[in-house]
């Protein structure tokens, strides 16, 4: 795909060779706490569950892996929706529509499998909020929160797309 930047963007399933990358990308996340081993963690058990109903993807321009998204059941499971984690864009190649193109494999994905929403996590809106306004922007509505779900004023905040219309 050509980006925005007029570079081309390939968005691939990752495989056990991208953790390293991916792991880079997850040690930008500004955290007081290290999310790279609970990063590594869950990839490597994606990649060893051969009966994981998700997926990861990446992205990459000109052979580097520049961004990632991946869905699973989630916490409560359910046959209508799945849940998006871990989207990230490597600092230098926002702004160029990276998350809008992996958002879209993901959900075609899910509609693929049935599903009719997507839901995620954003975390705390004050401090994410980039990521809370190109969720907005991107179809997603809070459906809840629970309130120092995290630390104190660290609220869980949950949202969802509805990705198909009722007949």
């Amino acid at each position: 795909m050509r980006s925005e930047y007029n570079k081309d963007i390939y968005i691939r399933h990752f495989n056990e060779s991208d953790i390293p990358a991916l792991l880079d990308l997850v040690a930008q996340i500004a955290s007081s706490e290290d999310l790279t081993e609970s990063a590594h963690i869950q990839f490597s058990n994606e990649l060893a569950n051969h009966d994981h109903e998700g997926s990861r993807f990446v992205a990459t321009v000109d052979g580097i892996i520049v961004g990632t998204l991946g869905c699973a059941p989630g916490p409560i499971p359910s046959t209508q929706a799945l849940w998006a984690d871990w989207l990230i864009v490597d600092r230098d190649y926002r702004r160029y529509g990276i998350a809008t193109l992996l958002y879209s494999l993901i959900e075609k994905y899910a509609l693929e499998r049935g599903k009719r929403y997507l839901c995620l996590d954003i975390g705390n809106i004050d401090q994410e909020r980039a990521a809370y306004l190109f969720h907005l922007r991107n179809g997603f509505q809070i459906v809840g929160q629970l309130p120092d779900y995290w630390g104190d004023h660290e609220h869980l905040n949950i949202m969802a797309k509805y990705l198909t219309s009722r007949k």
